[in-house]
């Protein structure tokens, strides 16, 4: 889904965001089904379904995307609605599907209410998993709705400032989300041991070139089984690995600190996307102090 609102005039960040995705749509594989919404004052589709990544279909697209002009509002309810629309129409549990949408404004035309968009993606998404990755350009950018959508959906978010290059940011974006290695991730133990607050959470999907850190607390002592579980094209795989965990181990004093760090982190977002609540806030507060991190409550 691609903005080409009037404010997508400013520079050359039009062009950029053209160049980048005429690269996306080339690099398909011949697997892979693809869709393209470009959306201003109202929303239009390539097409009413996926197409296949042929040599026919890319070009089609790719004329398309050079039509691209600068013009109108902004109209995030009708882009979401279709570009959803498209993935959930194309259902197949053995294809991971991803919706990357770029924008560069705050919502102007239709429905403009945070609570009533990420409403669109949830029921969206219940119909179908799908990650809608978001891409903000720009300074004006509802970054309060994107954040909310990707958190509803497991995905990611990404922001490009004036002055930095948009074209090169979104080939690496897609280079990484083009290559999904296991998704659906879940880890959980087996033993004397419980684990408790992982961090990130939910746990994002994995894709080729990238590693994992999970941070989290555990309770009990003694050998465990941990189990981390995913879909490969929609196959279930386990990874398992038994470890010893110690009551205390003061060798990695390090660790806590960035636990509470990740956890400090994850509950200032959760009020910052979901309002004030005095138990997220004082927990927040409460672990800032003992491990000396800066927050707006510290």
């Amino acid at each position: 889904m691609h903005d080409t609102s009037g404010t997508m005039a400013d520079g050359d960040k039009l062009g950029q965001a053209r160049r980048a995705l005429e690269f996306c749509l080339r690099n398909l594989d011949e697997r892979d089904r693809f869709g393209v919404v470009r959306f201003a004052t109202e929303a239009e589709a390539l097409a009413d379904t996926l197409l296949p990544a042929d040599e026919a279909s890319r070009e089609k697209a790719v004329a398309f995307v050079k039509g691209f002009k600068p013009i109108g509002g902004t109209a995030i309810a009708d882009a979401l609605a279709r570009g959803l629309k498209l993935a959930t129409l194309a259902h197949d549990p053995d294809r991971p599907c991803f919706v990357v949408f770029l924008t560069d404004g705050l919502p102007t035309v239709g429905t403009t209410d945070v609570g009533k968009l990420v409403d669109v993606v949830t029921d969206a998404a219940g119909k179908r998993p799908v990650r809608v990755f978001c891409f903000g350009v720009g300074t004006d950018v509802n970054t309060h709705l994107l954040d909310r959508i990707v958190e509803t959906t497991r995905a990611a978010s990404q922001y490009v400032l004036p002055g930095e290059d948009l074209e090169i940011k979104l080939a690496s974006f897609y280079g990484k989300i083009a290559s999904p290695v296991l998704a659906n991730l879940e880890l959980t133990v087996e033993g004397d041991v419980r684990l408790s607050k992982l961090h990130p959470a939910p746990l994002p999907d994995l894709f080729k070139g990238e590693q994992l850190v999970i941070l989290g607390r555990y309770a009990g002592a003694g050998r465990a089984t941990l189990t981390l579980s995913g879909t490969v094209a929609g196959e279930p795989r386990r990874f398992t690995l038994t470890k010893s965990f110690p009551e205390r181990d003061d060798g990695r004093d390090f660790l806590p600190r960035l636990w509470a760090a990740r956890r400090v982190g994850f509950l200032l977002a959760q009020l910052r996307l979901h309002g004030e609540s005095k138990e997220v806030r004082d927990e927040a507060a409460t672990l800032a102090r003992r491990y000396g991190i800066a927050t707006p409550y510290t």
